[in-house]
C-alpha cells in the first residue's frame, strides 16, 4: 500500500519556502521567466508564480512546456499520455529561466525539457526547482531550488497529487515495488 508522507498543509508551506528562495536570489526581475513542464510542474509553476506576485511583488513571465516528444525513451513506450501544447507568451533568449517540475529522478525529462527549450531560443541560464528529489540520477542534473530529498527503494517511486488534478487532493506518496498507485 502507497504511504501518504505529505499532505496539504506541507506542500503549501514547501511551495512557499521556494518562492522565497526563488525571491531571495539576486538579480531577479525582467530577465527571468518561469516555464512550468506539464502537467505537475505547470501547476507547481502557476503557484509559485502567485506567491511571487503577492508576497515579493514580482510579476514574472510564466509559461509551460511538453517536452514528450524529447524524451530518449518514447521507442519503449514512454509518453503515451497525451501531449499538450506548449505555451511560452515570451522570448526566451537571454532570459534566466526558471524550470519547474514536480519530482526528480533520473534526470532525463529535464534534459529533454532542456533540449525544448533551446528550440525556443537561447537562455541566458535554465535554473531547476522541483519540489521532490528521489535520487536514482543518470544524468548530472541537480535542482537549484529543491523542497525536499526523500530516498526511495530501487523499484519504488513518488507520487505528488495535485487538488487542481487529482481527487486526493494536495498530498505525496512513496509507492514501492510492486504496489498500486494511490
Amino acid at each position: 500500500m502507497a504511504s501518504k508522507i505529505f499532505d496539504r498543509d506541507w506542500l503549501a508551506d514547501c511551495v512557499l519556502r521556494l518562492a522565497d528562495a526563488i525571491a531571495a536570489r539576486r538579480g531577479l526581475g525582467g530577465g527571468k521567466a518561469i516555464v512550468g513542464l506539464r502537467t505537475r510542474g505547470a501547476i507547481l509553476a502557476d503557484r509559485l508564480c502567485v506567491l511571487l506576485r503577492e508576497r515579493h511583488g514580482l510579476d514574472i513571465p510564466i509559461g509551460y512546456l511538453d517536452a514528450t516528444f524529447y524524451r530518449d525513451d518514447l521507442h519503449r513506450g514512454a509518453g503515451l499520455k497525451p501531449v499538450l501544447p506548449s505555451e511560452l507568451p515570451f522570448d526566451l533568449n537571454d532570459r534566466d529561466i526558471i524550470l519547474v517540475d514536480d519530482v526528480l529522478c533520473t534526470g532525463r525529462s529535464i534534459r529533454a525539457a532542456m533540449e525544448a527549450i533551446f528550440d525556443y531560443g537561447r537562455p541566458a541560464g535554465i535554473a531547476l526547482c522541483v519540489m521532490i528529489d528521489r535520487g536514482g540520477r543518470e544524468l548530472p542534473i541537480h535542482p537549484d531550488y529543491l523542497g525536499v530529498k526523500i530516498e526511495v527503494s530501487k523499484g519504488g517511486f513518488v507520487r505528488l497529487k495535485l487538488a487542481e488534478i487529482d481527487p486526493q487532493g494536495d498530498a505525496v506518496y512513496v509507492v514501492g515495488p510492486g504496489e498500486p498507485e494511490p
